[in-house]
């Protein structure tokens, strides 16, 4: 399916759509992750009397499976990669583009940092297989708006 230039379509901008509101929406969604995986285990938050909510909140997160928490960032990480790229308005990784190195750079670095941030929260650690999780959905999310963008045969926007 070739698609034309200003044509009005929701799988083009479900594919690309570097505008203000992408990167709103990126950025909510990366508060999101950090958000999620920054909860402090529910022991330290009953010892400094955190409010209800919260203290419930992280007893929901940290009452799943240690695998299931594992599996979770794949998938987290990949609507991250799909959302960062949808908001660069990249169809795809092509090394001789700055932008391309930009968003590498971006995303690799957040899903390492991610992890490594959970030094800074009580109760805590980084994990290396969460570390590789989160790899593994940047590069997941990546092949997969990739492959979206080339089964619609989208034109590279000019970014």
């Amino acid at each position: 399916m070739i698609l034309k230039d200003g044509e009005n379509s929701i799988s083009v901008k479900v594919a690309v759509a570097g505008n203000r509101s992408g990167i709103l929406l990126a950025f909510a969604y990366t508060s999101f992750i950090q958000l999620l995986t920054g909860i402090p285990h529910p022991s330290h938050l009953e010892k400094v009397k955190a409010e209800e909510l919260i203290l419930r909140f992280s007893r929901e997160v940290f009452d799943y499976p240690y695998w299931l928490q594992d599996l979770s960032h794949l998938p987290l990480f990949a609507v991250f990669a799909w959302m960062w790229m949808r908001c660069l308005g990249s169809k795809s990784i092509a090394f001789r583009r700055k932008s391309s190195w930009l968003y590498l750079f971006f995303a690799v670095s957040y899903a390492i940092g991610n992890e490594l941030s959970q030094f800074l929260i009580p109760q805590r650690y980084p994990s290396l297989g969460d570390t590789a999780m989160n790899l593994t959905g940047v590069v997941v999310g990546t092949a997969l708006h990739k492959w979206y963008c080339r089964r619609l045969d989208l034109k590279h926007p000019k970014i």
